[in-house]
């Protein structure tokens, strides 16, 4: 997918905004809180209904506004035209309404996987040393523009979490007798649905360990190694491992050519454990009024030689793990979805050494990009370079919410 043009109405600070952008290297430059950092957010919202600076909706609309809207025309593989939006508005319910060439989309899997983006930004520090909330809203945004059909699991999963949850206190508080009854009506679908995701994201896991692993090898001249493990509920991790503990099955469980046998006889396993885990924590869910274990409090455990990162790494080493993770998500969504995500670079060049910047951009060729930067005649001088290629970048320059193009 390729962009042509981009139209942005009361988005942060640009109130009336169109701008046509070059099928290869836009760069938008300017000082700093001019409103480079929002265009590229404005992308990033509009293909995976995801900012990368707030969860709020409303922290994009101006002060005084009460909506804000993003249009996108885009080309997609086969030269056809598209036309992506989105609305949202505090007045409205829903409050956000997603439409492709105007037909409004009631569902998050018919929108997101049209044009994917990945971005690189000062803030991937917090897939790092974030919260396990951080890692997990990551990993579940790559695993649905990867597979847009897992976002339905996840509002099943939530349904059903939620539910159980209300079923939980009306227990604590009325003091029911038929505990076991109530809560086998929740824990039953639960459980399928849990063991589902978790296979998924076992496999994801697998994956984004193996090319985080790979580039990190590439940064670090081969000195560090950088591995991902999914931690989920006591017990399941053991068992897929030793599922896939056969190379043959490993190699198929990953490229997700397993046999529907295989995977059956995982799911049934996995299933299992989920639901003795939900049984035997009965009671101490009832007393909290809460499921307080479940893939709901799923983590990515990250180390570094053997070490967590979160405790045991310096902020150079972050920030290298960090980028290394980021191009393994823009190599699992080349891989699954064959085609090339379109890449947000905001500010990163300033933060990053010559070997890391040569390891961004070593995987953008033949992708579109948007950076942003604050330096014209640097950046310039380094992209050429760096993606050794003749094209043109188109220039932005950014000033208080106003886009002038460079002729």
């Amino acid at each position: 997918m390729i962009i042509k043009s981009i139209e942005l109405n009361d988005f942060r600070n640009y109130h009336d905004l169109k701008i046509e952008v070059s099928p290869s290297i836009n760069i938008f430059y300017g000082s700093n809180a001019q409103g480079k950092t929002n265009i590229v957010e404005a992308i990033n919202v509009c293909s995976c209904l995801s900012s990368h600076r707030t969860s709020k909706d409303s922290d994009m609309i101006p002060f005084g506004m009460d909506n804000y809207s993003i249009a996108m025309n885009c080309l997609d593989k086969d030269g056809y035209e598209t036309k992506l939006s989105v609305d949202y508005s505090l007045q409205n319910t829903p409050n956000r309404k997603i439409a492709q060439d105007n037909i409004k989309l009631s569902r998050i899997s018919e929108f997101l996987g049209i044009c994917n983006t990945v971005i690189f930004a000062p803030e991937d520090l917090s897939l790092i040393k974030g919260a396990p909330s951080v890692r997990r809203r990551f990993f579940n945004l790559l695993i649905s523009k990867s597979i847009p059909s897992y976002t339905k699991l996840l509002h099943t999963f939530n349904h059903i979490l939620m539910q159980r949850n209300k079923t939980l206190k009306d227990i604590k508080f009325n003091n029911s007798a038929d505990v076991n009854m109530l809560l086998d009506y929740w824990d039953y679908p639960l459980a399928e649905v849990s063991s589902e995701i978790i296979i998924v994201r076992y496999r994801f896991a697998l994956l984004l360990s193996e090319y985080a692993h790979k580039h990190h090898l590439i940064i670090s001249s081969n000195k560090e190694d950088l591995q991902i493990r999914y931690d989920t509920i006591s017990g399941v991790s053991e068992a897929l491992e030793a599922f896939v503990k056969d190379e043959d099955i490993l190699s198929r469980f990953i490229s997700g050519t397993a046999s529907t046998a295989i995977l059956e006889g995982i799911k049934a396993n996995v299933h299992d454990i989920v639901l003795s885990r939900l049984t035997k924590n009965r009671q101490n869910d009832i007393e909290h009024g809460i499921t307080m274990s479940g893939i709901h409090k799923d983590e990515l455990d990250i180390t570094l030689n053997g070490l967590s990162m979160k405790n045991f790494s310096s902020q150079g080493q972050q920030r290298s793990a960090s980028l290394s993770i980021k191009l393994a998500e823009l190599e699992i969504l080349r891989q699954i979805t064959s085609t090339s995500p379109i890449l947000l670079l905001d500010d990163v060049f300033s933060e990053l050494d010559i070997n890391r910047r040569v390891a961004l951009l070593s995987g953008m060729v033949d992708a579109q990009i948007f950076i942003t930067c604050t330096d014209r005649s640097y950046i310039e001088k380094e992209i050429k370079q760096l993606l050794k290629t003749n094209e043109e970048p188109k220039f932005f320059k950014i000033e208080a919410g106003k886009v002038y193009p460079d002729c």
